[in-house]
């Protein structure tokens, strides 16, 4: 997995990290993480944080990395640039590359005489390679690109073939001495012995350069591609950080999705084990996971899907794991308090968010609600009856089914006055509401109301 410190970390990028592991767990072989890092201008420290931070977070761990060390340090390819250069050389020493002077605007100008040609496809000249400027010192290296054609084999597309004729000479080492992401990844491939270059699909384009870089230096391709999917938004459009908020990892940490939820799903999208099973522990994934099974389809994000797997997560916890995690998104709650809470939370939470929002009403009572027909009768009949009460969940519930009974009264009707006095229309179950509260505070509010 090699992706480049540039911005937060994507939801796809996760996803691709995750298949990685998969892969590479399910056949005793190792995880490498390593960063592309050679955009200068977009490259930051903090971004190269948020991969680790991101990545540990969901429980994705490498076996070698630039955090980690490995047998082929260091994996960050801003420290391998001596290794980019003594390639770029036997490239051009072999006549496979060449070096290109033209400015910026002279190769604009060959854009727009190809677009008034109405070419399909911009391809340089090659003026460089046949007739290059004299006195120029500043210059680009490229690649230059074979007759024939390339092949390969997708592991998810099948057999794919390109006419290389479709390829312009691409610039391989930029005019600062630094390497191209089509030039860096296939040597670094190369180098680090990586078997099987698993990515997204928007990279099947890059795949016949890389691989005729591969051959014109004399190394070994990898053995396997598999490009993946792409993850689309419910409009249908690829999932993007202009349009879609899900793209950001980090927010997901945010909202309190649990990261075993989000595996679980991550790994749901663009995937399907064959069988109706849905929820996945990450041992299970490994197990079950067949890159064969990747489809080829885009992959629609689905916040529902998300919100019901997550549920499912939280509902498996223990009381005391759930108000632990529960802890950073109610920290103006006492630890006592969160634990009281947490098994009525359990199954109405699809995320650890939403606790905050359920549990307002103990910080701060509700409006008081204008009292319909017939429930100022309800309320004061509750007030009375829960005066002597042990405050309990249990008791509590008791003494209101009693109630009800006794006066014919349908359980909605009662529960209405008494939670919307108490804690307005968002909170848990009734009796955890009420105990939750101080007795005294419960009943204030409910008084308060009959005034």
């Amino acid at each position: 997995m090699a992706p480049s410190p540039t911005g937060n970390v994507h939801l796809g990028s996760a996803r691709t990290a995750l298949f990685n592991l998969l892969f590479a767990r399910g056949r005793g072989g190792s995880f490498v993480l390593r960063l592309d890092d050679t955009d200068l201008e977009r490259n930051q420290p903090e971004y190269e944080e948020a991969i680790y931070d991101g990545f540990r977070w969901l429980g994705l761990e490498w076996d070698e990395g630039p955090d980690t060390g490995g047998p082929f340090s260091p994996y960050r390819q801003s420290e391998r640039l001596d290794t980019y250069r003594e390639q770029a050389a036997r490239l051009l020493e072999s006549g496979a590359a060449y070096r290109c002077y033209c400015t910026p605007e002279e190769l604009e100008a060959e854009r727009e005489a190809a677009r008034a040609r109405h070419q399909p496809r911009y391809k340089y000249s090659r003026r460089c390679l046949v007739d290059p400027p004299k006195g120029r010192d500043e210059f680009v290296v490229r690649l230059r690109v074979p007759e024939g054609e390339t092949t390969f084999t997708d592991l998810i597309r099948g057999d794919l073939r390109f006419d290389n004729d479709e390829f312009g000479d691409p610039v391989i080492v930029k005019s600062n001495g630094w390497p191209t992401y089509n030039f860096a990844s296939p040597i670094d491939d190369a180098l680090m012995e990586i078997t099987h270059v698993f990515r997204g699909e928007e990279h099947v384009p890059n795949t016949p350069i890389q691989l005729m870089l591969l051959d014109a230096m004399g190394f070994a391709r990898p053995e396997a591609f598999a490009h993946f999917p792409v993850i689309v938004g419910k409009d249908g459009k690829k999932l993007s950080k202009r349009l879609h908020p899900e793209t950001r990892l980090s927010l997901y940490q945010e909202l309190g999705y649990l990261p075993e939820a989000m595996i679980n799903y991550l790994a749901l999208l663009g995937w399907n084990p064959g069988t109706e099973q849905e929820i996945f522990c990450l041992q299970e994934l490994v197990q079950a996971f067949d890159i064969g099974r990747v489809q080829r389809a885009n992959a629609m994000f689905d916040w529902d899907k998300l919100d019901w797997i997550n549920g499912q997560y939280i509902r498996r916890l223990t009381d005391d794991e759930l108000a632990e995690r529960l802890r950073p998104f109610l920290p103006d709650l006492p630890a006592a308090t969160v634990r009281a809470a947490a098994p009525a939370l359990k199954e109405r939470l699809p995320r650890l968010d939403r606790a905050a929002e359920l549990l307002a009403y103990l910080g701060e009572p509700p409006p008081p609600p204008a009292l319909k027909d017939g429930q100022r009768e309800m309320l004061e009949a509750a007030v009375e009856r829960l005066e002597d009460v042990e405050w309990t969940v249990p008791a509590i519930e008791a003494a209101l089914e009693e109630l009800r009974e006794a006066r014919g009264w349908s359980r909605g009707k009662l529960f209405t006055p008494i939670r919307e006095s108490v804690a307005g229309k968002v909170a848990p179950p009734l009796g955890d509401t009420l105990a939750l509260l101080p007795r005294s505070e419960a009943l204030a509010r409910m008084r308060r109301v009959l005034t």
